[in-house]
């Protein structure tokens, strides 16, 4: 939920608490305010009683439906008594309100109890009446605070918004300086300062790690060629023995990995930088093509039974990650699969896909994609081909998964996430 809807929503709640809370305050000492004029108007009535039955020596008569009047002769006088009663007026058809007031009066020796019936109608269609005007402004009241709210409540937040717009659209690698706008907002000011000296620091970061790696690389990969050099020549001298030519092939091999490892980790920095921007439309089918006859003499040598399906489809892509996905998940299969197993390949539209059946592997799913994962430790395997495909993956919103059935590996690269 947006902070603009949240801010406005808990607003509206505690404005309709507020009205319900003073509209039942309002209407409850209205009602009592009312009830008090019906008592004192009764009490009013009866002196007006009487004061004529002593002045006119008769019972009046009720004049009135608001006013009802009622005398039955009594023989012991009865307690003054306050009530409330429905009564069923023949003229309206119907129960209406009364408020009543039963008292003793004497009149030629005789005792009578004399009820006095105040309509309570006039009050409760008052009532009704205000509830009504009530509700109806309360409504109104409640779509102009809300309304205004949310138009002031945006206009605040724009800023907020721009810088964001802003972070969103931030891309290191252009060495971006980030502007922001004065708004006049102290808090918003303060944001966007934060932001621009954490902005600069990244940047520098960046560029202080990118140029590290580089040269980092760069400088292992001088002292690795010159040891590989010097460990053939080694190898080519005369009256070499058998057990010392053994101990340079394994430290040439040894050499070789440190190579392929050292770039391999400033292929995958590269890509944590996303410095394979220049994406092309690429025909992945022609790598795919490519890079079978490239492994034939591997595929001939384990008499491996390759089947595909490839059908001429096109992915936007930088050419050099593509040709990595395709490269590294085809020799993993290659490598993995049992001599005289079978490959089958498929590419369409929506992915690329490669299985070889195998002994199920120790490691969790998502064990194969983390860097420097090898299933035996012995492996000559730098662990970061599976992890390379899956940084690849990410960076272009694509998806790789892994799957073993029915004595299978099955992986799979989704051109879509």
């Amino acid at each position: 939920m947006r902070l603009l809807t949240k801010n406005t929503l808990v607003l509206l709640a505690v404005t309709l608490i507020i009205f319900v809370a003073g509209g039942f305050v309002f209407f409850s000492q209205l009602k009592k305010i009312m009830n008090e004029e019906a008592v004192e108007a009764l009490y009013i009535k009866k002196s007006e009683i009487e004061n004529y039955i002593t002045k006119n020596k008769k019972l009046p008569e009720s004049i009135s439906l608001e006013e009802l009047l009622i005398f039955v002769e009594s023989k012991n006088p009865s307690k003054e008594s306050l009530n409330d009663r429905m009564i069923y007026i023949e003229e309206e058809q119907e129960d209406m309100p009364y408020k009543q007031l039963s008292f003793n009066v004497a009149f030629e020796d005789k005792n009578y109890k004399c009820t006095v019936s105040k309509s309570l109608l006039e009050a409760d269609d008052l009532i009704e009446t205000i509830f009504q005007s009530f509700s109806i402004i309360i409504g109104l009241l409640i779509i102009v605070f809300v309304s205004i709210n949310y138009l002031f409540s945006k206009q605040i937040w724009k800023p907020f918004f721009k810088t964001l717009k802003q972070i969103n659209d931030y891309e290191i690698e252009n060495h971006q300086v980030l502007n922001f706008e004065s708004n006049g907002a102290k808090e918003f000011e303060q944001l966007n300062e934060a932001i621009k000296k954490m902005t600069q620091k990244i940047s520098n970061d960046f560029n202080n790690l990118k140029s590290f790696t580089e040269n980092a690389s760069h400088e292992l990969q001088t002292p690795l060629s010159i040891i590989k050099n010097k460990i053939e020549l080694l190898l080519q001298t005369e009256g070499l023995t058998e057990e010392l030519a053994k101990q340079l092939l394994e430290i040439s091999q040894t050499t070789n990995r440190l190579s392929k490892l050292n770039q391999t980790l400033l292929l995958m920095t590269k890509i944590e930088n996303n410095q394979f921007t220049n994406t092309e439309t690429i025909n992945l089918s022609n790598i795919v093509t490519n890079k079978l006859k490239q492994f034939e003499d591997l595929i001939e040598i384990k008499q491996l039974t390759i089947t595909s399906s490839i059908d001429n489809i096109t992915v936007i892509i930088h050419p050099m990650l593509a040709d990595i996905i395709v490269s590294n998940l085809l020799s993993n299969a290659i490598k993995y699969t049992p001599e005289k197993g079978e490959i089958k390949i498929n590419l369409n539209t929506s992915s690329f896909t490669i299985s070889n059946n195998g002994a199920p592997l120790k490691a969790k799913d998502n064990e194969l994609f983390t860097r420097f994962y090898k299933e035996n430790e012995d492996s000559a395997s730098t662990g970061l081909g599976l992890a390379l495909v899956k940084q690849i993956a990410s960076i272009n919103k694509h998806k790789v998964n892994y799957g073993y059935l029915n004595s299978s590996h099955t992986f799979t690269y989704f051109f879509h996430d």
